[in-house]
């Protein structure tokens, strides 16, 4: 597959009644571009069809590793926790809530710490990545090398059996189920040994508006979903396109084409987009056009989820309600989960 395409993903049903899990970190402004929207928010929609017993919640927690401003923090979380709300999950379905609310992640990490070897962690890529880059030991946190070990928490905690994740967290899934495993086999079993969704293959990464790197935050290659209009028509008018395409009555390639990559995934008008990318090919249409087109279809996709942005912002008792339900929701089973681990470690005793 072009890693500049993505795959259309069709998402299977696993096994009935098991948690499925997933989670995002606050990282960037926690504003959602459409690369977030394709590999992650999408996936949770459909997810919520065919699942009943899905939970999602803002890691704030593993934000730390990077984000140590207060301002910052409660701004990334703000914008993330809008913006996904406004996508539709439906708290139903959708148990929505804040990693430090539960206070048991740290708790049951705490304890991880002792059954995990210091080997398994520092085979994880995150840390390995950083010491290739030439950063010392010395530069590195222990939040960034604990990691693994709070995300294992963060999934074991609640017995999710599917984590939907693509290739690039395999490892991390991987390093959940042997720490769960090194628990069970001291202890006897108290955790299900997680799995990635099967069948889930989370889309590749969208290509950027400069046309040569992953579309990120940090690149300043994005297309927004929330930003004011202007903003949006800004980015996508800056789209690289054809380099050698130079009069508009010259012939251009779509295949590679970021704008036309957005067009076939993002633009419902599919009989528009097949007149767009002929006309392009044969020299009979601008790039302002395409261009103008691509903005619209966007602004039309995206019409209801900006509406429902406004109307959350201004309502924030709205959100806390939601976050609170969902907290109280998943603290039930942290606490029913952490006080079998405390009975099976020898913390609960005739004291307790």
């Amino acid at each position: 597959m072009n890693s500049r395409e993505h795959s259309s993903n069709p998402i299977i049903k696993a096994e009935p009644n098991s948690l499925i899990l997933a989670g995002i970190t606050p990282s960037g402004a926690g504003n959602l571009h459409i690369g977030n929207y394709l590999g992650s928010v999408k996936q949770i929609l459909d997810l919520q069809k065919i699942s009943k017993r899905i939970h999602f919640f803002i890691s704030d927690l593993h934000a730390l590793t990077t984000i140590q401003d207060k301002e910052q923090m409660q701004q990334n979380v703000e914008n993330m926790i809008l913006s996904y709300l406004s996508f539709g999950f439906n708290p139903e379905i959708v148990t929505i809530y804040r990693q430090s609310d539960i206070l048991e992640h740290t708790e049951l990490q705490s304890i991880l710490n002792n059954v995990t070897p210091l080997g398994l962690i520092q085979r994880a890529l995150a840390y390995k990545d950083k010491l290739q880059n030439d950063i010392s030991d010395e530069d590195i946190n222990m939040g960034l090398f604990n990691y693994p070990i709070l995300m294992a928490s963060d999934i074991i905690l609640y017995d999710a059996r599917y984590i939907p994740v693509g290739e690039d967290q395999r490892q991390h899934i991987e390093i959940a189920r042997d720490i769960a495993k090194y628990f069970n086999n001291k202890y006897g079993k108290t955790f299900i040994l997680p799995e990635m969704y099967p069948n889930f293959k989370e889309a590749s990464k969208l290509i950027g508006t400069d046309g040569k790197r992953k579309m990120s935050k940090s690149l300043g290659n994005t297309i927004g979903i929330f930003e004011p209009e202007e903003i949006i028509r800004k980015q996508v008018f800056g789209c690289f396109t054809d380099p050698n395409r130079i009069h508009t009555t010259d012939r251009g390639e779509v295949k590679n084409n970021p704008v036309f990559i957005y067009h076939r995934l993002l633009n419902e008008d599919k009989a528009e987009v097949k007149d767009l990318e002929e006309r392009y090919k044969n020299g009979k249409v601008s790039d302002t056009e395409v261009k103008e087109k691509l903005f619209n279809s966007l602004m039309k996709l995206f019409k209801n989820p900006r509406e429902r942005y406004n109307e959350l912002k201004r309502n924030p008792e709205m959100i806390k309600h939601i976050l609170k339900n969902g907290a109280d929701t998943a603290r039930v089973i942290a606490k029913m989960k952490m006080n079998k681990v405390r009975e099976k470690i020898g913390l609960t005793n005739k004291y307790s």
